[in-house]
């Protein structure tokens, strides 16, 4: 480079270093705006906030996040229709959208917009980029669209508070895909048992407790939640929070559909279905091979109630066994693991002897048939005619005979799978204690209960 060339260029520099600001050209850098102060002389021209985060949201605003802005970067007045202070807030790619869904504005506030242009001294300039083919929106029509927009905001935000109110914070759909949860909430083994009850209940003619549907809560979830009561023994506030209801709803839901179910499945398949000696046959376990007449296994069960009560109604639910108030049923079990008979609850002072002449069951007894229970039922005489009783020998010399011995030890190594029956039974918790509320209700909650066991994996894997 020759040394005239040199001072030419250093004679540009000069000059153009010079030059007023005024006199340079300054464009704007908001992506698809061409505004430039050589085009549009009544814009002004901001440069970016010192502050890095204020910079940061101007970045992100005009969605070049990645730009880093040097000392004469610009972003034109046209995007900052509220001011400097609230950043730029209008592009080419949300002007001129409408929402025709919202309301329009009233009269009164278009009569503010209206003054409001008027004291800015008319329309201001538009982006360089809408062309002169299209018509630049007036400052009337753009508040105009900003009040739309913010009532359209206004809108969104109340439906979601709406929205979020009606929501479930919990619902089948969460856990059927895991059926370790599914029998943790319900006790059933999986989910398609589940919707087995929920088809049966479609096809039933709910009759509500209360006089008033429930609609806002799936069929599917009024399930879950009489399942969660009866297997946990869930409080009403606890399932009130979780299904995003009142009490009033949660005790609704439980005792219809509880009714329902023990409508559905006690009351239709077995109510006064105990099944005969040979339909036991057909699937008896090794362990009853020694007992092949036998028709069913006795024993009682108590279920804790409170005791307000009076004095006279507390010495009839006191059990002594139990030391408490509590409720007595008798319940039969079939040689292969399945309940097939509950009893009505009794007051907890009812001896088994008393129940068990007076609950139904030796009616559906015939000639030939076996009851086998624990040394406690002395029931021999009140069974029908031909039908016997088994029961562990009680010692009355001192000493059991070999023959007792292994009498015994045949029965028992029986009855410990009748016995287990029972320990299922026992985990719907609502068996632990039924609350005061629900006592008017405590046959129907055992009786499907009982009938929900049975619909658990057999207890004998040779049953299985």
């Amino acid at each position: 480079m020759g040394m005239a060339s040199a001072y030419v260029i250093v004679a540009e520099y000069v000059t153009s270093v010079s030059k007023p600001n005024w006199a340079r050209m300054v464009q704007c850098c908001v992506p698809s705006c061409n505004n430039r102060n050589d085009i549009n002389k009544t814009i002004s021209y901001y440069r970016f906030p010192l502050d890095e985060n204020e910079k940061r949201r101007w970045l992100k605003l005009i969605r070049r996040k990645d730009f880093t802005p040097n000392y004469n970067s610009r972003v034109c007045g046209w995007h900052f229709p509220h001011g400097k202070a609230a950043g730029p807030t209008r592009f080419a790619w949300n002007e001129g959208k409408a929402f025709p869904h919202i309301s329009q504005p009233t009269k009164r506030q278009k009569k503010m917009l209206l003054a409001t242009v008027e004291d800015e001294g008319g329309a201001e300039p538009g982006p360089s980029h809408l062309g002169t083919a299209q018509k630049t929106p007036s400052s009337s029509s753009v508040l105009v669209l900003e009040i739309e927009n913010e009532m359209l905001r206004k809108e969104n935000d109340k439906l979601k508070k709406e929205l979020e109110k009606q929501k479930q914070t919990f619902s089948f759909s969460q856990i059927s895909s895991h059926p370790d949860i599914v029998n943790y909430y319900t006790g059933l083994p999986d989910a398609a048992t589940v919707l087995f009850l929920e088809t049966l209940l479609s096809k039933f003619d709910l009759q509500y407790h209360f006089d008033w549907n429930v609609q806002k809560m799936p069929l599917i979830d009024q399930l879950l939640l009489t399942l969660m009561k009866l297997r946990l023994n869930c409080g009403l506030v606890d399932l009130s929070v979780r299904f995003n209801c009142c009490r009033a709803t949660v005790t609704n839901i439980f005792i219809t559909i509880s009714s329902a179910l023990y409508d559905i499945l006690y009351v239709g398949m077995m109510e006064n279905k105990i099944p005969s000696r040979f339909k036991n046959q057909t699937s008896l376990p090794h362990c009853f091979q020694p007992f092949p007449n036998c028709r069913i296994v006795l024993d009682c069960t108590e279920v804790a109630v409170s005791n307000t009560e009076s004095l006279d109604t507390q010495s009839h639910l006191y059990s002594h066994y139990k030391g408490g108030t509590t409720l007595k049923a008798l319940i039969g079990v079939a040689p292969n693991g399945f309940i097939t008979f509950a009893s009505d609850l009794y007051g907890g002072s009812t001896s088994d002897k008393a129940i068990t002449a007076d609950c139904g069951v030796l009616q559906q007894l015939e000639a030939g048939d076996m009851v086998m229970a624990d040394k406690g039922f002395t029931i021999r005489d009140i069974l029908p005619a031909g039908v016997s009783l088994n029961i562990p020998t009680f010692l009355v010399n001192g000493q059991f005979t070999m023959e007792e011995i292994n009498h015994n030890r045949l029965i028992a190594s029986a009855r410990v799978h009748v016995e287990r029956s029972i320990q299922r039974l026992k985990t719907f918790h609502i068996l632990s204690y039924i609350p005061y509320q629900y006592k008017k209700h405590a046959n129907k909650i055992l009786k499907v209960c009982v009938s929900l066991t049975n619909l658990q994996t057999p207890i004998l894997r040779e049953i299985a």
